[in-house]
């Protein structure tokens, strides 16, 4: 079931973590933790050419077509040079299965692609190439050649970014935007995922079936800006362990559903 559908909505607001959580670790970040060039001795800027392709699935659990594409990020996970997500949508749910790791965000993040885009598509499973193409999440040959344009396209804008854990706070260290890009002010999001998750689905049309994610994200959330210049965010590890996510995933990315310039992967060390 490779299904699509045409949209015609008004632009959502992009703040994706719901509760005070999300205002916490925003305050956290832009108060009192971002460091600019002028912080020489606060900053450690990543190397240049290490900015990654990333992978966003759009799937669900009452969609047919696919199981295929969650088995195929499994693997893509492990390709050098690409960081994956998997997002669960919700507009499936009426299909006599209700998707245990879907939420309207995450379909709101695939809608507010498609805007973005400008070409309304919005189905599953839709693999979204650094915020700027999409394809057939189960057609390996058409993703690895949706990575090779994003690739060329995004060449010159591309910003370095590296995560690592200092103490109990996590860092995100940004990059300074290319010599020849124009662009020059974005969102830094931080996803919180699970590493795996394993469900088993008794009904709809993949019931019967016990279904391996990779990287679902439960939580994503603005954390700060970056303007341009080597920046560094600080954020709280102990509240982010507190969301269920063993996985942690920063992006660089204009707007909210714009190119992704940068993105960087953490993974904390048990608790």
């Amino acid at each position: 079931m490779l299904s699509a559908m045409k949209i015609a909505i008004s632009r959502r607001p992009l703040l994706r973590a719901g509760g005070a959580l999300a205002f916490a670790l925003l305050g956290f970040g832009t108060a009192s933790t971002v460091g600019h060039a002028e912080d020489a001795g606060a900053i450690q800027t990543p190397s240049e050419g290490s900015a990654p392709v990333l992978l966003e699935l759009f799937t669900s659990q009452g969609c047919s077509s696919c199981p295929p594409a969650d088995a195929l990020l499994t693997q893509l996970k492990n390709k050098p040079g690409v960081i994956t997500l998997s997002f669960s949508v919700d507009y499936w749910n009426y299909l006599g299965w209700h998707d245990t790791l879907s939420s309207p965000e995450n379909s709101d993040r695939q809608r507010d692609y498609a805007m973005a885009r400008g070409d309304g598509k919005v189905y599953t499973p839709q693999v979204v190439v650094d915020g700027i193409d999409h394809v057939n999440g189960a057609n390996e040959a058409a993703i690895e050649m949706a990575i090779r344009n994003a690739e060329r396209r995004l060449r010159d804008v591309k910003v370095p970014m590296t995560m690592r854990a200092e103490g109990d706070s996590l860092l995100v260290d940004i990059g300074r935007a290319p010599e020849k890009s124009d662009m020059r002010q974005a969102t830094v999001w931080l996803a919180v995922a699970k590493d795996k998750e394993t469900v088993k689905i008794t009904r709809g049309e993949n019931r019967g079936e016990t279904i391996t994610y990779t990287h679902p994200v439960r939580e994503l959330m603005p954390v700060g800006m970056w303007k341009g210049e080597p920046t560094t965010l600080r954020l709280p590890l102990k509240d982010l362990h507190g969301i269920g996510g063993d996985c942690l995933v920063s992006l660089l990315q204009v707007e909210g559903a714009g190119p992704v310039l940068g993105a960087a992967m953490f993974e904390p060390k048990p608790q």
